[in-house]
Formats: C-alpha cells, structure tokens, sequence
C-alpha cells in the first residue's frame, strides 16, 4: 500500500474557490464512503478548515486510482475546472505535508493553535465511519506527535499563542483602539464563537451570542454574554458596533437587504467562515467594513533559519518512523502470504 493525498489550500484558490469544497460534518462521512467504496482504497481521511480542504488515502501500489477526480467526483465539482487547484502528493511527501498542517506551518494564521485538534478530529471521524485503516491511523498518529514536538518545542517562543478569533479581534483594535465599552453580535456558538465572544468579554466589550430560538436556555454561552435567538440578530444589530459571524450553515446568517434597511448599520463585520456566513455585497452599504477571514489572515511571519532547520529534522525523524513500521508491516503481509 502506498499513501496518496490531494487537497486545495489558501496558497493557491482563493476563498471564492475553498468555499466550494468546504464540507460539513455530515457531508464528510458521504465522501468519506463514497471513496472508500473505490476498490484501490485501503482507508481514507478528510481535513476540511477555512484554509482547506484534502483527501488522504492508502492505496493499492500499482493502482490507477487518481485522489483528484475521486475527491472532485465525489463533490460532484467539474475536475477539469479545478484542476490547477489540487496538489497531489504521494508516500513521504504525503506525510511531510500533513506535518506540517498539523502543526500550524502551512495555516493562513502560522502557528494557528486549532489546526493539530481539526487534524485529529478528522482521524476520529474517519475511524467513527469505518473508512480508516492501520496505514492511516499510524501516519496521521506520528504526523500529529511530530506537530507536538515542532509547536510545543520550536515555534512556540516565536510565534506565541495564535488563533483565528485572536486575530480578529487583533483587527477589531485597528478599528477601535478602544472595545471596552462597545456593543458586539457574534452570530454562532461554536468553538470559533466561542473563542470570539470570550475574547471580547475579557476586552469589556457588551456581547450578545445568537442561538437557536428553541435552544435558549439550554445551549450554555460565554460567561459574561448575552443569548439571544437567531431570528433576533438584525434588530440587535442596529444596537451594535461590531458583528463576528462564524457558523458551518450552508446559507448566508446576514444579508445585504435586511441589513441595508436598518436605521442604523454596526461599523465592522467580521465573516469568520467557509462558506461565507455573508453575503459578499453587504461590503457595498455605506458605513460598513466587512472583512472575511482572508482579510484577517494576511500575515507572512518568518521563522528563524535555525528553527526551520530543526523543524524538517523533527518531520524527517517521523518519516523514518513511519517508513519503519510500513517495512515490518510489509514485511508480516509477504510472509503471511507466502505461507498461504
């Protein structure tokens, strides 16, 4: 068996194009059988973040099976339009790519602290559906160790503590200097809004969380935030300085009608996801400043050569693991055949 992985990442589409290979929850397990059922495919796993979307499988050695067309075929996008999107990469390249998803290296955001848990997640869910398999389990296992290693011991120190609601709100300063005080929406109480909402309270900012009418009381927010039900977000929005949206709905939370016929529009809204929570044109009513998370990742910090240095030692040492037990497997396979 060999590992193979393609995948689409914010180096090369924009969020225009990432947001048409985001995947739900519930639409990853569809793809997720739809490429096991490929005979080729040992096991297989789907990272899906805001900065990407990648397949990775074991497959058979002299198989014709191509992760591109199967991952495109089975979003039904068009490959040859997304072709010059996709990298494919194959064994220890495969590997090395992950290392360094999972340790934050090739995020938007360096460092970003979510991207080893997003990377795990996606190992759980797979193993949850029956679509891994030992050649999975033990890549994506040393490739989050090694992301371990290269966050806890090397990047650290330079990068420090970096997140997507931490640069947001790192934005909201370069329009108000000063939060405390101001009024904010945060439409959606996942871990993102959540993140959000908590960083916004410590910064005295008045914060109100949107959550499902039926789920008010139920459904715990923020300490210091106020719930409110979803239906509810554009009249408390004519009250509010800022608005940070961050759901996985399929459908746009604001709209540029409704919003356009307020009597009062909050200064800055942030649109934290992929796909877009707003709709693009809201850009266009004056007085408001919408900004995606594109527009609050655009940061290149540069680590120090002797670090980068120690970085592809760490990777490489975990490829030599991994090539390691491939070989013993191996190894048991053929003398398990030869016996039979």
């Amino acid at each position: 068996m060999k590992l193979i992985m393609t995948g689409l990442d914010h180096k090369l589409a924009d969020l225009e194009v990432r947001e048409k290979f985001a995947v739900t929850k519930e639409r990853t397990k569809q793809i997720l059988a739809a490429v096991k059922d490929h005979r080729a495919v040992g096991g297989c796993v789907i990272i899906s973040t805001c900065n990407r979307t990648e397949l990775y499988a074991s497959v058979q050695d002299n198989s014709r099976f191509t992760p591109s067309k199967a991952l495109c075929a089975a979003l039904g996008r068009d490959y040859n339009e997304y072709e010059r999107y996709l990298i494919e990469r194959v064994g220890g390249h495969a590997m090395e790519h992950l290392c360094r998803v999972a340790s934050g290296l090739d995020s938007q955001i360096r460092g970003d602290d979510q991207i080893i848990t997003q990377v795990r997640e996606a190992l759980e869910l797979s193993r949850e559906e029956n679509c891994s398999d030992s050649y999975m389990e033990t890549m994506f296992r040393m490739s989050i160790q090694a992301a371990k290693v290269i966050k806890t011991n090397l990047i650290a120190s330079d990068l420090g503590t970096v997140s997507v609601p931490g640069k947001a709100v790192e934005k909201l300063k370069e329009t108000y200097p000063s939060l405390a005080g101001r009024n904010a929406v945060v439409i959606g109480n996942g871990w993102m809004g959540r993140m959000v909402s908590e960083l916004l309270i410590a910064e005295n900012v008045n914060v109100k969380v949107t959550i499902r009418e039926h789920k008010i009381g139920i459904i715990k927010v923020s300490d210091g935030a106020e719930a409110i039900g979803y239906d509810s977000r554009y009249d408390a929005m004519e009250l509010s300085d800022i608005v940070v949206s961050a759901t996985t709905s399929p459908h746009f939370t604001l709209c540029y009608q409704e919003l356009g016929a307020l009597s009062k529009v909050p200064g800055i809204i942030i649109d934290l996801a992929v796909p877009r929570d707003v709709e693009p044109s809201v850009r266009e009513i004056p007085g408001v400043t919408l900004l995606t998370i594109d527009d609050i990742s655009e940061e290149s910090l540069n680590l120090p050569p002797k670090i980068i240095e120690l970085i592809e030692v760490v990777i490489a040492e975990h490829i030599t693991q991994y090539n390691r037990w491939l070989s013993y497997k191996e190894n048991i396979l053929s003398a398990a055949g030869a016996i039979a």
